[in-house]
């Protein structure tokens, strides 16, 4: 497996990690404040990248979006 392939891997699951976070947060928050990495809130931006890094070797991705919502209050 190449890099090429480990960026598109990656991007996949960052994918799902958002829209597992829109679908857990009862719509709270819009795709519109999904940046590629990041999920921008009126009040703070959120690294998406970095909280998937810092869980993705005990938890699911299903696990990191219901962490992502609980903690940040979506």
């Amino acid at each position: 497996m190449d890099s090429r392939d480990d960026f598109l891997i990656n991007l996949k699951k960052l994918q799902d990690l958002k829209f597992m976070i829109y679908e857990f947060s009862n719509r709270r928050v819009d795709f519109h404040d999904f940046g590629i990495l990041t999920l921008d809130l009126r009040t703070e931006s959120i690294e998406l990248d970095a909280e998937y890094k810092q869980l993705k070797k005990d938890h699911t991705i299903e696990e990191i979006a219901w962490s992502i919502v609980h903690k940040y209050d979506l």
